[in-house]
Parts: C-alpha cells; structure tokens; sequence
C-alpha cells in the first residue's frame, strides 16, 4: 500500500551493491523500499567486478550496469558515469529522477536545464567537509586534499543549485547546503538514515571474539586515516585498564600503522584485530560488545552507529560531521570532543553496567524509529512535492 499514485523512478546511484558501504546500503534499501511501496524503479548503476554481477531486488526494480567502477579516479569516474547516464537513459519516461549521492549522481543531467523530469538529489555529506577531513600522509591524500575534493565541490555546487530537491541525511550536511552552497532552506529536506532493524536488532549468542569478562569495545569499518582510530588506542591507553578489550573489525591501508601504534602505547594486548566480518556476523559481533566507538575526524553520517544501536549497544561517536544526528546525546550514546582526554572520561563512565543498562533500554525503545520504511516515506513526500 503507498501513500502517493505509484510512479516511474529513475535512480542514478554510481555506488550499488554488491559494493560496500553506507552509500551503497542507502540506494539499494530505497530503491528496494520504493518498490515494495508499489513504485516501478530502475537503477542505472555500476559494476565492480562483472558486469553480469547480480544482487537480490524488489520485483518492482531493475538494475542496470552502464560502466565500471574506476575507484581510484574517482573524479573522472563521477564524470564519465554521468555522461555515461545521459547516453544510455531515457529520463523523459520517469516521474522522477533521484540522484542518490552527491555529485556523483547527476551532475551530467542537471546543469544544462535540457531535461523537464524533477530530479531530487542527495548529500550524505559535502566535498567541503571531506576536503577539510583529508589527513596529508601519503602522495595519494595530497591529490584528494587539492585536486580530487575541490573537483568535486565544484561539482557539488552545480548539481544540487540545478537540482529541483536536495536531501540532507544530517543537521551537518543540511548546515553545509544552506550556508556554504547558498541553497534556499525550502530546496533542502533533512532526511536521516534508516536502519534494517529486521536484520540488526539484539542477539542472545555472543560471539567468539568478545571476552564477555571483559568491557568490550568495538568499531566496524574500514581501516583509514580519517576514521580517527588512532585517536582512539590513545584514550583507551590514557584509561589504563586491562580489563577493557578493543576489537577492530575491517581493513584497510592504515592496518599496519594502528598495529605499531598498539605496540607503542603498549595496549596491543588489549586490541584485536578481526579483519573483514561477514554481514551475517555483524548483529552477533554488535550485540556481544558492551559499547560501539566511531572517533572520525569526518563522516556524512555513521550508518554503523545506527546498526549497533539497533542491537542494543550503546555508542560513543566523535563531535564531526553528520555523527551527532545519528546519536541523541546522553540517550543511548554519548557525543565527544575529539580530544584524548574526553574520550577516555566517556569510555570510563561507559564501564558502568548500570549506565551501559539505561542506554540499552533507551535504544531498544528507539528501534522502530530508526527504520528504512520511515526513510523511504519521507523521500516519497520529497517526491511528490516535485512531480
């Protein structure tokens, strides 16, 4: 059943599984939301590693794959996937199009006005904060930092004043547009991230990583400068307890460094580092830790704060980026300055069963607000304010 006339959807979205990642969760769960509401969907996509590649999808929804992914040229590969896009689409048949990341989606469509079709666009965060986030350590980060980035925040700037709607997934994002880019504060929705609480939601097994005599804390993703883990052996050193375990889970190009940075605060028995985890493990990983950490120096939102708290685990995020949209503070997570010493004050107070007990309770009656159905019937209202 669906609250507006069923449509014709196009969603351009240069990331889709069976990629990785919060962008790639977001087009793929609206696209699939979108369907069940009785919508007819079709994604124009990428490939990463066949072209045949295949992904379970609503009945609803097509995936097309018009060209591969080219991750380091991200730039040129944003370019060519949308002029790829205006070759290969007809956008006249659809009710809408939604690009489902900024700028990647659409800047080829909307700057020449050519295309009568709404097209709704959105940020899970901005070129600017990503450039400012860039931590000049290797010749790579130096090209993203002053090439890469400002390309793309021209580009940001294009596609979302041509866009009829943009969506924000956070206060952060939504701040940025109104402010930094000059969009009217009517032209941007603030439309957060759901969550499959269906799949993520608490689990009585514990899984064979965790120490359950120990205060476990975790982080899921990938292993990069930016997501601050460093930051985060140093606070759990300055605590100073043995009994506090840190289990890292993914990989990633800053894996060495953090491992020699364990050896050198001298905490590296107390950190493991479990490498990629299967999706079909990740509820049991969450649920068996006692607190999730994501001390990023930048994120658009933080979708693995939502999926840890769906399984009833509290969370300590950083003061950056869309983090603090994805946590009420104090609720059933706790937002911290970036800085040692306040991190180490939250990961003590956090060793309190009696504290970590009221915020799994807070949680669990937040589940069903955090939902992708709820997501998905906002973007739809976004729609229709459009068509």
């Amino acid at each position: 059943m669906t609250d507006a006339e069923s449509m014709n959807i196009c969603i351009l979205s240069k990331q889709f599984p069976p990629g990785v990642g919060g962008a790639e969760t977001y087009a793929y769960e609206l696209a699939n939301g979108l369907g069940e509401r009785g919508h007819n969907v079709d994604v124009y996509t990428q490939w990463v590693d066949d072209p045949d590649e295949t992904v379970d999808v609503h009945e609803n929804v097509t995936v097309n794959r018009i060209c591969g992914s080219r991750r380091k040229l991200v730039t040129f590969e944003t370019l060519w996937f949308g002029i790829k896009a205006r070759r290969v689409v007809d956008f006249e048949k659809y009710d809408v199009i939604h690009g489902t990341m900024m700028p990647a989606s659409t800047i080829a469509v909307t700057p020449f006005n050519d295309i009568e079709t709404p097209v709704v666009l959105t940020s899970h965060g901005t070129s600017i904060g990503e450039t400012n986030a860039v931590a000049l350590e290797t010749p790579a980060d130096y090209l993203l930092k002053f090439f890469f980035h400002p390309m793309n925040v021209v580009m940001d700037y294009v596609a979302s004043r041509d866009a009829d709607q943009v969506i924000a997934i956070s206060d952060h994002a939504y701040e940025q547009l109104t402010t930094q880019y000059g969009l009217d504060e009517d032209d941007v929705a603030m439309i957060p991230h759901g969550v499959d609480t269906d799949w993520f939601y608490p689990r009585e097994e514990q899984h064979p990583a965790v120490d359950s005599e120990k205060t476990t804390l975790l982080y899921v993703g990938r292993l990069g400068a930016r997501k601050g883990l460093d930051l985060a052996l140093r606070a759990l050193a300055a605590v100073d307890d043995d009994e506090i375990e840190f289990l890292i889970a993914g990989t990633g190009r800053h894996e060495e460094t953090l491992r020699e940075l364990t050896q050198e605060l001298g905490i590296s028995h107390q950190v493991h580092f479990l490498g990629y985890v299967p999706d079909e493990e990740l509820p049991i990983l969450y649920s068996s830790a006692d607190v999730f950490i994501l001390p990023s120096t930048y994120e658009g939102f933080g979708l693995v704060l939502l999926e840890a708290m769906a399984c009833g685990t509290p969370v300590i995020g950083a003061d950056a980026g869309g983090i603090p949209t994805a946590i009420k503070d104090g609720k059933y997570g706790l937002v911290v300055e970036r800085k040692i010493s306040k991190l180490r004050e939250v990961i003590s107070q956090l060793q309190d069963g009696k504290v970590r007990s009221e915020m799994e309770l807070e949680a669990s009656r937040e589940r069903q607000s955090m939902t992708w159905e709820k997501t998905v019937r906002d973007v739809e209202k976004t729609y229709s304010r459009n068509s």
